[in-house]
């Protein structure tokens, strides 16, 4: 793997397509990674991989150097993945693929192990509940970040997380005492 650097950016900024080459080798495979858990589509999140790249080489001048190149390009991919979760009505999406997911009676018939257990959960929810647990646990966005990313108050952030959470805990608390 290749060592990033800094002065990359000046490169890719003259037209360096090598610079470019050399950054999407870097960074591609996290990115992909935290947009495929966002919007569980492979092909998709290998569109907005794309697109991602696109939009950074097309609008590094306005790279602020003041924050790491990395979560720039998050920014990037949040953004294009926000995006097009809202313009393809994801949610629709989701409540075909729940109806598709076994219910939790007959899956209290199967053992669901631990490694998937979290996976599991998150079927249960939406997608803007998915992408704002995701980026507020792992990616530890603030909820002013969140709440800026969908043109809402920090609040918004707070309630859906809070709703989403104890949905959440409720589903397992009903496997949990299924077991007892």
């Amino acid at each position: 793997m290749l060592e990033w650097n800094e002065q990359r950016i000046d490169e890719m900024l003259d037209g360096d397509t090598q610079a470019q080459a050399c950054c999407y080798r870097e960074f591609s495979s996290t990115i992909y990674t935290t947009i495929n858990n966002i919007c569980k589509d492979r092909a998709h999140a290998s569109d907005l991989l794309q697109d991602t790249f696109i939009d950074a080489f097309e609008n590094l001048a306005q790279y602020n150097r003041n924050y790491i190149f990395i979560a720039w390009l998050k920014r990037i991919a949040f953004n294009n993945t926000l995006n097009f979760i809202k313009r393809e009505k994801i949610a629709h999406k989701a409540i075909e693929y729940l109806k598709e997911v076994p219910t939790i009676e007959s899956s209290f018939n199967e053992s669901i192990s631990q490694s998937n257990l979290l996976e599991y959960l998150l079927t249960k929810v939406s997608e803007n509940e998915r992408l704002i647990l995701w980026l507020f646990i792992v990616e530890q966005y603030s909820h002013e970040e969140i709440g800026e990313l969908f043109s809402q108050s920090p609040s918004y952030s707070k309630s859906i997380l809070s709703r989403c959470l104890q949905k959440l805990r409720k589903k397992l608390e009903v496997k949990h005492n299924a077991h007892n």
